[in-house]
């Protein structure tokens, strides 16, 4: 009986250092996101003419809204750059809607991408790269909605000595069915705390729905060349872009990222692949993952005794959780959670740690219909290809052969496009 006592006298202590744990790391993310979003003042007025790349695939939830917030910028000079692999691509449609509505905008579509590795995104990458007319490029993801002030708030931090590249925060915005609404309280919530708290550590942390980096510190990295068969290309552009000499910095700007009907399997999913990502990219962080999970942690403490101390607990840190993401989305500039929306936050955090174990001990993801094996630094390789899979395996191995296997492709390709904004387009 002695020993029973004693057990359990052990589990609630380290049960307890486990929540002092995860409530420490939640308000000290909490205050990390307060410091890199608060209001700076005598920012530089540095604005480079840039260039913004925006892969396209299919017709993303409000796909016209967001594009057309780029179309509205408040900057002096800027290109936008659409791309898309598919002619048939719905996608087309709404660029060229914006384009015919906003003439004054240097805008064009390119409509086709050469073989050039398995990450969709970075072969549209490259095939936008030879149409770009500035040094500065913003990559920038088509569920993304910016504000006018987007580029000059994020541009000015390019004026910084040894400044290599910079990313922004997101806020999620828009959700109705219920993988919405978890995706958005992630996003927000435990997310958007994570990057604030690796910012402030000096830890490489880039997400790649936002990117402003410099042509040259992107050609002293060996271009999007390297990154080509990278499932998180955005975090290791980011490692390179440090050890190459450059520092990155956190925009105070905040964009929105619209998630409005998803369900759960494509919520499941998504973020199965960031747990492996963010187990092959930053090891020391993902192990300790877990400790940062506040309902879990109250579930297990609540039902390892009997103690009213425990349950409490466990309301304290579910209430923490609900808390921090209401406070978060409203600090990001999101609207306020509904009520039967936060209750999907404990739910989440529930269902998230099965993900989580998943990641320790299988390298599988499922990815724009394909499946692959990651491997380190994100690495792709086919699992069970698909016959497209295979197709565009052979084509890449053979345009090598056939050209002296180049480094970088862009050079020798000839792109099918089309200037939509030409007249008579």
């Amino acid at each position: 009986m002695g020993s029973n006592m004693a057990s359990s006298q052990a589990s609630n202590l380290i049960l307890g250092l486990a929540a002092v744990v995860a409530v420490s790391s939640t308000l000290a993310s909490m205050v990390c996101l307060m410091w890199a979003t608060r209001r700076r003042r005598n920012l530089p007025d540095h604005t480079p003419p840039v260039t913004i790349f925006k892969p396209l695939k299919g017709l993303d939830e409000e796909l016209d809204e967001n594009l057309r917030s780029f179309f509205q910028l408040d900057y002096p000079v800027y290109q936008l750059l659409f791309c898309v692999a598919d002619p048939a691509d719905p996608a087309i449609a709404v660029v060229q809607k914006l384009m015919h509505e906003f003439p004054a905008v240097d805008a064009r579509m390119i409509v086709g991408c050469p073989s050039f590795g398995l990450n969709p995104k970075v072969e549209s990458l490259a095939a936008m790269a030879p149409y770009r007319k500035h040094d500065v490029i913003l990559i920038s993801d088509s569920n993304v909605r910016a504000r006018p002030s987007y580029l000059r708030e994020t541009a000015c931090y390019l004026a910084e000595p040894g400044v290599g590249l910079v990313t922004n925060l997101f806020v999620g915005v828009g959700q109705r069915q219920a993988g919405a609404v978890m995706e958005n309280l992630q996003l927000n919530g435990y997310i958007a705390g994570g990057m604030a708290m690796a910012s402030a550590m000096g830890v490489t942390c880039v997400v790649g729905k936002s990117m402003m980096i410099p042509v040259r510190v992107l050609d002293a990295i060996g271009g999007f060349a390297g990154v080509r068969n990278l499932l998180a290309e955005d975090q290791v552009i980011g490692v390179l872009v440090r050890k190459a000499g450059y520092s990155i910095r956190l925009s105070h700007h905040v964009i929105e990222n619209v998630n409005r009907n998803r369900d759960f399997s494509w919520f499941l999913n998504r973020h199965s692949r960031w747990f492996k990502i963010r187990r092959r990219m930053a090891l020391p962080a993902f192990v300790f993952e877990p400790l940062a999970n506040l309902a879990t942690i109250g579930l297990v403490w609540a039902f390892s005794g009997d103690s009213g101390l425990a349950w409490g607990g466990l309301l304290g840190l579910v209430g923490l959780g609900m808390a921090r993401d209401v406070f978060q989305t409203r600090w990001l500039g999101g609207p306020t959670p509904k009520l039967r929306h936060l209750l999907y936050s404990p739910i989440k955090d529930v269902m998230l740690l099965p993900l989580w174990f998943d990641a320790v001990v299988n390298s599988r993801v499922q990815w724009r219909g394909h499946r692959f094996h990651v491997g380190r630094l994100t690495r792709l390789r086919s699992a069970r290809a698909t016959r497209d899979v295979r197709r565009r395996m052979r084509r890449v191995r053979r345009y090598r052969i056939q050209n002296g296997a180049p480094r970088v492709f862009t050079t020798r390709l000839r792109f099918w496009s089309e200037d939509l904004g030409k007249p008579g387009a």
